[in-house]
């Protein structure tokens, strides 16, 4: 399956997977994701009025974590799906969440105490550019966390084979998920990750992984 990434395609597939994002969400994961979600996020330590960029925030999960832990917190969800960002305003009307790419931010430099990024950047089409915005817009000494799937192990392939069966019987978007499981194979590892935000100038804070490491969280600074 050739992995067309180009930002037109990527905002139409998540724009035809809103509706049912959040519930399949929760199939392929059993639930687990809210629960490593809120773990990652603890690990920063976020306090009020700091403030926090959610990149590629989907419907808003992670910013909803953010504030839950923080209730002063300023968070900003961003992503460049308007139907995504259409539910993530539904249900959390007490953050703010923009449009927008994150290739080229709305936000000046050294604006964010903190940048998460949760199961986006592998859907990325240039990602160096995205790890360059992250840097730029942090202050000095701020936080990036990336949160996705980790090592290419065999809880990972046996988590590919119970995806494909639970989306031939929920979802029509079929093409669509096969794509994220595509993109889960090529995607790099997370030692590799850490690598390239070295790379980009980050220095290494601290990794978490979960579930024999089939999920990975990096957290770098600046």
């Amino acid at each position: 399956m050739t992995l067309d990434k180009s930002p037109e395609k990527i905002q139409t597939m998540f724009n035809m997977i809103s509706e049912k994002y959040d519930y399949i969400n929760n199939l392929m994961s059993f639930g687990m994701h809210k629960l490593i979600k809120k773990i990652c996020i603890r690990q920063l330590n976020i306090k009020p009025h700091e403030k926090v960029a959610d990149l590629c925030c989907g419907t808003g999960d992670l910013s909803f974590y953010i504030k839950q832990f923080c209730p002063d917190a300023i968070v900003t969800g961003v992503d460049f799906s308007h139907k995504m960002l259409e539910i993530a305003k539904n249900k959390y009307s007490d953050i703010e969440f923009i449009q927008a790419d994150v290739n080229t931010l709305p936000f000046k430099d050294s604006s964010f105490d903190y940048v998460v990024m949760g199961f986006g950047l592998r859907n990325i089409n240039t990602p160096e550019k995205a790890v360059e915005e992250v840097y730029r817009i942090l202050k000095p000494n701020g936080k990036f966390l990336h949160l996705d799937f980790g090592e290419k192990n065999l809880l990972n392939k046996l988590f590919d084979k119970t995806v494909l069966s639970l989306i031939d019987l929920f979802t029509n978007n079929k093409f669509a998920y096969k794509y994220l499981i595509e993109s889960k194979k090529a995607f790099l590892s997370p030692s590799d990750l850490i690598k390239d935000f070295e790379k980009k100038g980050f220095k290494f804070y601290k990794r978490k992984d979960f579930l024999l490491k089939t999920i990975s969280c990096q957290i770098m600074q600046k």
